[in-house]
């Protein structure tokens, strides 16, 4: 099969300001005195010459953002008419307002990202995440967040508009793009049961679809009184989605009677209750608990140490200041 290469399109045909000029030539010089009769002249679509026309029926502070008015297409025109039908011309004023735009001139990605309300919102989300923009640019695309942070990064630098964009130019499937950035849109609540390096795609996927399915306030509602990893020692992520989900709900009356015996052999205890299977999917968290105790009763020699330093530097600060003249020696409480 042969390869079909698009021909390249003419400046004239391609920009909306170029394709203007022309069109009033042409009525000006009397080649043509309707819209339809210089379709055929100037070897353009009725749609692209009818997006021309509509380009000077933009607003000025739209129109002021780009870098060159020749780079403005019929897709650049259609997608700001449609957002302005979308979401009112007020709205994407205020955008503009917003993201400090106004005064400078960006290129045609930027603007469409500014109008849409892109900038904006990748704006808000690398302000939550409190990364350095070099840190962003040289972490490994693996993680849902630092894919995330990666594309709200391009976003805010004019790099691209759209998750395809993005996908191209970092060499990443466009639905990797689009989950992370929808995992890094949960709520807080929800993200913070995990640590960042457990919060893989993988648990990510499984968290969007318990988002569809039960929808955002059960999710929440679920997610509430759940211990998340940071709280407890040895928790893992597969312990925490099937809570969330509910699954395998037993009886209280299961584990009414747990028991922990000493086994044979001198290093061995048993623990005993009705439903060992479900108890033996936590045992990271009963072994960090575990662990949480026997340190009562281990002595570190070289924190003991420590801690005597410290109480002799604090006798020696008590000893010093009765020294002090009673100007200026501290009350007793």
């Amino acid at each position: 099969m042969r390869n079909f290469k698009r021909p390249y399109r003419l400046i004239s045909r391609r920009s909306c300001w170029r394709l203007v000029q022309l069109y009033h030539q042409g009525l000006a010089e009397g080649k043509w005195t309707t819209q339809l009769g210089a379709l055929n002249a100037l070897g353009v679509s009725q749609g692209d010459l009818s997006m021309a026309m509509q380009l000077h029926q933009l607003p000025e502070k739209i129109l002021d953002l780009f870098e060159d008015h020749v780079d403005i297409s019929s897709h650049t025109v259609r997608i700001i008419r449609h957002t302005i039908r979308r979401d009112g011309l007020n709205t994407v004023l205020g955008r503009i307002d917003r993201s400090g735009a106004s005064g400078a001139k960006h290129s045609k990605r930027t603007v469409l990202s500014i109008v849409k309300g892109q900038a904006l919102e990748s704006k808000k989300m690398l302000r939550w995440s409190g990364e350095d923009p070099a840190k962003i640019m040289s972490r490994t695309l693996v993680l849902p967040k630092n894919i995330s942070d990666r594309y709200h990064l391009g976003v805010t630098q004019g790099e691209w508009n759209s998750f395809s964009a993005c996908a191209q130019a970092l060499g990443i499937s466009r639905r990797n793009i689009s989950d992370a950035v929808a995992i890094r849109e949960l709520p807080d609540s929800i993200r913070h049961l995990f640590r960042e390096r457990d919060l893989t795609f993988s648990v990510g996927r499984k968290l969007l679809t318990l988002k569809r399915e039960l929808g955002l306030d059960e999710l929440l509602l679920r997610a509430r009184y759940k211990d998340s990893m940071y709280d407890v020692g040895g928790r893992t992520a597969d312990n925490i989605l099937s809570e969330i989900n509910e699954e395998n709900i037993r009886p209280l009356s299961a584990f009414r009677r747990i028991q922990i015996k000493k086994g044979r052999g001198p290093n061995r205890l048993v623990i005993e209750c009705k439903d060992p299977k479900l108890l033996l999917r936590y045992r990271r968290e009963i072994e960090m608990a575990i662990s949480k105790v026997l340190k009562k009763r281990v002595t570190d020699e070289e924190f003991v140490e420590l801690m005597r330093g410290m109480s002799s530097t604090q006798r020696a600060a008590t000893s010093l200041a009765n020294l002090l003249p009673s100007t200026f020696r501290p009350r007793s409480s």
